[in-house]
């Protein structure tokens, strides 16, 4: 009876400094493989160089792209050790192959792309210093590397420090304030918005002067218009009235109902007057 095949054991322990850390699980898991027997420290030690900026971002060249994507660690190395074994009906070139293919997802030897240098914002710069010392801790990455990596660091946070405040945004350009017309003609409450249908119309307070008391559709309804304001109003009955045409934006053509003429004095007094028995008015240019 044929022995069974012994494959090669490799010990897969993730410290939990390193368990959200792809990057760092890596090169644990090569340091694994060198102990296992799978991989000679000669290719580890090609590999390692050509990423490790992964670990030392500040200190050393960007590593290949994608070093930060999930790895399924514990595949790796059961599939490298059962590589490790020659097959039957198994050609040792293929059996090779497959080994680099897995060993280049891995840490490849030369990386065809590379990541972006590392950011050096303050938060950026806080997070490598935690980091390098936890590679540290680790074993992952040696004495003298880490002395760089902490000294290219402080280097960042010194520049940081001393650059010199970004400069302040352009100032917004003030708009110019729309000049707003005056209803009343320059005399505080001689108008009201809303007093008036159709709208006020600013008034030369220096011109006769009269009062604007109803918008109409058309000019043929002024007879009855003033009949009835005169019987309603008999303080209206010794002013002349006429109907003015008028275009109001979004109204379209109404006839503004004037009654005058009369002073600005005499405009004021009635129109208040008016106004406190319900009428709609406004002093208007007779």
């Amino acid at each position: 009876m044929p022995e069974p095949v012994r494959y090669p054991e490799v010990r897969l322990n993730v410290p939990t400094v390193i368990a959200s850390d792809p990057e760092a699980q890596r090169f644990l898991l090569l340091r694994q493989l060198v102990e296992a027997g799978l991989v000679t420290p000669d290719e580890a030690s090609i590999r390692r160089n050509a990423n490790i900026g992964a670990l030392l971002p500040y200190s050393a060249p960007p590593p290949a792209s994608g070093l930060g994507r999930p790895v399924a660690l514990r595949d790796i190395a059961d599939r490298l050790s059962r590589l490790s074994v020659p097959t039957a009906g198994v050609p040792a070139s293929v059996r090779q192959a497959e080994r680099d293919f897995l060993m280049d997802g891995l840490l490849p030897a030369e990386p065809s792309l590379r990541t972006p240098p590392a950011r050096k914002d303050s938060p950026a710069l806080a997070t490598g210093r935690r980091r390098a010392e936890d590679m540290a801790r680790l074993g992952l990455v040696e004495h003298d590397e880490f002395q760089r990596e902490m000294a290219a660091i402080i280097a960042a946070e010194r520049d940081l420090a001393n650059a010199p405040p970004p400069p302040p945004p352009p100032p917004k350009k003030k708009r110019p304030a729309p000049k707003k017309t005056v209803p009343d003609g320059g005399v505080p409450g001689a108008t009201r918005e809303g007093d008036t249908p159709g709208g006020i119309v600013p008034f030369n307070p220096k011109a006769t002067l009269g009062l604007h008391l109803l918008s109409m559709a058309s000019p043929n309804m002024t007879d009855k218009a003033v009949d009835a304001l005169k019987k309603e109003y008999p303080e209206l009955s010794a002013l002349e009235f006429k109907a003015v045409k008028t275009d109001i934006p979004d109204l379209g053509t109404t006839y503004r109902l004037i009654a005058g003429p009369m002073s600005g004095a005499d405009a004021d007094t009635l129109c208040r007057a008016l106004r406190g028995k319900g009428q709609s008015c406004a002093i208007a240019n007779f």
